[in-house]
């Protein structure tokens, strides 16, 4: 399990997928088999948010604005 934190603000957000490189065919148990995906809150500054997500490493994690935009 790795964790990321990162500060949000408001109407920021951020995607969870799995990695590209991921066989398609993967159970979706693999991405649970360490335990639930956990969004900490961390603390708040105005409208700037600090959270930590722990997630399973094949699970990506990415602010909105660095996601690869669908064609």
């Amino acid at each position: 399990v790795t964790m990321l934190m990162l500060t949000r603000r408001s109407g920021q957000s951020i995607r969870l997928a799995p990695d590209p490189a991921l066989d398609p065919a993967t159970p979706v148990g693999e991405f649970f088999r360490d335990g639930p995906i956990r969004v900490h809150v961390g603390h708040v500054e105005g409208n700037r948010v600090h959270i930590g997500i722990e997630a399973h490493p094949s699970i990506v994690i990415l602010r909105d604005e660095l996601s690869p935009k669908a064609p």
